[in-house]
């Protein structure tokens, strides 16, 4: 199981790459993997590309498994949604330079939790990480974020969707104007896992990727 996302992103007036990459999280029977606090290693990290040299820089650290991946320029908006392990699959505003504590501080719990096995920290701040803006316990099998625009329809006004693999569910959420937490989630129900997420502005059209039967669906 491994995730990765990429979107476009300005610093210093030059287009930048923001990708994400996955903790090494099946290494270990435990899933314990110490590179997303390693600065040596581009696991588990938010990354800065510049896409014409190809150098990069850390942006942020400390991620399990990212799916998705939303960035707004003009915000300066940058979101998360990665998996957790047995429950506490996140949703993060990304700030550059910080650590969002992956494999230190998670609310899920591990899959094997031997015995003498220290598990996870709950609460984030306090050992130094950012909290998640919404930690979904149990697990939905988060997956892609997107922004739908606000000419889709009068009721979805500053509205997102977030996909999910085991709840086979969409979720309409709507966030704070911080970003600092969710205002409402509703679940659309959809019937299959839904692996990622894409919206056709011209026809106003929102393309899900469905797993179960490798089809394409529609909302409009």
């Amino acid at each position: 199981m491994a995730g990765g996302r990429m979107q476009a992103w300005m610093k210093d007036n030059e287009k930048k790459i923001l990708l994400s990459t996955s903790a090494d999280i099946l290494i270990n029977d435990d899933e314990g993997d110490s590179k997303p606090q390693d600065d040596n290693s581009i696991y588990g990290k938010i990354l800065l590309i510049d896409e014409n040299s190809g150098n990069y820089e850390i942006f942020s650290k400390g991620h399990r498994n990212s799916l998705g991946l939303y960035a707004n320029i003009n915000e300066n908006i940058i979101l998360n949604t990665e998996n957790g392990p047995k429950g506490g699959d996140e949703i993060n505003l990304i700030l550059q330079g910080k650590n969002y504590g992956w494999d230190i501080a998670s609310y899920g719990k591990r899959y094997k939790n031997k015995k003498n096995t220290v598990d996870y920290k709950l609460n984030h701040e306090d050992s130094g990480f950012e909290e998640p803006i919404f930690s979904f316990v149990p697990s939905i099998g988060i997956t892609e974020i997107i922004k739908i625009p606000n000419s889709f329809s009068k009721l979805w006004q500053d509205n997102f969707l977030i996909a999910s693999l085991n709840s086979n569910h969409l979720f309409r959420v709507k966030f704070d104007k911080k970003y600092s937490k969710i205002l409402f989630a509703e679940k659309i129900y959809i019937g299959e896992r839904i692996r990622d997420l894409f919206y056709l502005e011209n026809s106003k059209q929102i393309l899900l990727a469905l797993e179960d039967t490798g089809s394409i669906g529609i909302l409009e």
